[in-house]
């Protein structure tokens, strides 16, 4: 399996676009998002070609929980996992979120992957997984409005896991450069 390297996106790039996203969306950043209609409904209606499927766990690998197909302008998200996410599930929700993430940041039409070779480091800015789960963080959860949460107020009202939770107010506290985190 190979691995991609995008070109450099900073945290402050990832926080400047999704606060614009949750502005078209019609989202505040102190309001939790509902990441299975903007999905179903918001993602359509933005992106032309956009479709998701749901495919049944035997259909997909194992370790496979979705995934972005920038060919077909899809993204496939395992049953189990959209389910769950319908029901509210922070890692699950997470999944989903991520895989916008590589919707919207790693548009085949949009920028070039590069192909990594194995003993090839790539900086954490530049790896298309780091990319999509910080947008994914602060997509869900907006580093501007957790600075001053505490971590179970954060996972319970953004819908996050608690392992997103704690690592967002680190982002927030890096971001802000806040003395209170």
């Amino acid at each position: 399996m190979y691995k991609y390297k995008a070109e450099p996106l900073s945290n402050q790039i990832i926080i400047d676009l999704t606060q614009q996203l949750r502005k078209v969306l019609g989202c505040k950043p102190n309001s939790p998002l509902n990441i299975v209609a903007i999905l179903e409904h918001a993602m359509p209606q933005l992106f032309k070609n956009f479709d998701f499927s749901i495919r049944e766990a035997s259909e997909m690998r194992v370790d496979t929980h979705a995934y972005t197909d920038q060919q077909t302008n899809q993204i496939v998200i395992r049953e189990d996992i959209y389910e769950r996410a319908r029901h509210g599930e922070g890692r699950d929700r997470f999944t989903i979120a991520h895989e916008i993430g590589h919707y919207v940041l790693h548009n085949t039409n949009m920028l070039t992957l590069t192909r990594v070779y194995p003993n090839e480091v790539v900086k954490p800015y530049e790896d298309i997984e780091w990319q999509a789960d910080a947008f994914a963080g602060e997509l869900l959860c907006p580093s501007c409005a957790i600075l001053n949460m505490d971590i179970l107020d954060i996972s319970k009202i953004y819908g996050v896991s608690i392992k997103a939770a704690k690592t967002q107010k680190r982002k927030a506290c890096r971001c802000f450069q806040s003395i209170d985190c």
